[in-house]
């Protein structure tokens, strides 16, 4: 088993996720702890408690200790499908017994952990394959990490658009594969896929001593919404309910050409969680009603016997 003691991030400043943060922008700590210790006791009260898939320590085969947030990110035998999955829990630090943990509540928007490494292709390789593909008014309600915090699309294009000095504004602004229109008076932003780009797809590429580091745990939560019986409205109906992580793209700028492109994908709470488990509780992340019609009608996946 194999173990390591992070911080994961050094966001200096975290919002919420993209629909609490598209109403108001309540800023959290680096820890995952809002700022205001009256709002975090009466978030404690309001959000029940998580429950999943229960599993074993004694099944753990590696993960990561976020000691801020006294929080163990883990990976094991999926109780979901035939592979691994990923799973969440109170760490208590069995040589301070005076401090136990009972219950911790993890924030929306507060990062777990990275998706993965890797490159992108104009091919999918394996199921943890993710497209890096926006349009129509999508740029107003995707979230993103841009300059250490949780924004918009839009916002954070309009960001790096202001940091541009005056010759640098005269400018195309880019985004990878991605034909971007600024309107920066009226703070409009039209984001449309380079139809002629098809380099999109990011395939995880992990080193065997990496594949439980705080950058690569993401890519073991499986989809705890599939049901081959369901339609797509059920779909989205178990994922909201059973789903609590959700995949956002962080972006940095390209200081050759200024282009905004996409670094690696990380995986944030979707939602304000509270954990009372000291045992693993599988998470589960939303691949979308797409990726199971597609399997169903294309193709086989671990997920289906």
């Amino acid at each position: 088993m194999r173990w390591s003691s992070t911080f994961l991030f050094t966001f200096s400043s975290i919002t919420t996720n993209i629909n609490a943060f598209l109403a108001a922008r309540v800023p959290i700590s680096s820890k995952g702890v809002l700022l205001s210790g009256e709002s975090m006791e009466s978030m404690t009260h309001e959000v029940e408690p998580y429950v999943g898939p229960a599993g074993s320590i004694a099944d753990t085969e590696g993960g990561i200790v976020v000691g801020d947030l006294s929080l163990q990110v883990s990976v094991a035998k999926s109780l979901v499908s035939k592979g691994r999955g990923l799973f969440l829990c109170i760490y208590n630090d069995e040589g301070e017994p005076e401090s136990v943990v009972e219950e911790i509540v993890i924030p929306s928007g507060t990062p777990i952990c990275g998706y993965a490494r890797g490159y992108f292709s104009d091919k999918e390789d394996g199921d943890k394959s993710v497209t890096f593909l926006f349009g129509g008014d999508s740029a107003n309600t995707t979230a993103v990490f841009y300059n250490q915090q949780l924004m918009t699309l839009s916002d954070a294009l309009l960001e790096n658009y202001q940091e541009r000095n005056d010759d640098e504004k005269g400018k195309p602004l880019l985004l990878f594969g991605h034909h971007i229109e600024i309107d920066a008076e009226n703070e409009v932003v039209t984001v449309k896929a380079d139809s002629k780009f098809s380099s999109r797809i990011f395939i995880p590429d992990v080193k065997k001593e990496d594949e439980f580091s705080a950058s690569s745990l993401g890519m073991y939560a499986n989809d705890l919404a599939y049901d081959p019986d369901s339609n797509e409205v059920q779909y989205f109906e178990n994922s909201e309910r059973n789903n609590i992580l959700q995949l956002v793209w962080r972006l940095a700028k390209d200081e050759e050409n200024g282009m905004m492109v996409p670094t690696w994908p990380v995986v944030i709470v979707k939602q304000d969680v509270r954990l009372l488990n000291t045992m693993p509780f599988e998470v589960g992340l939303q691949y979308g009603f797409n990726y199971w019609d597609a399997v169903t009608k294309n193709g086989i996946s671990k997920y289906i016997n």
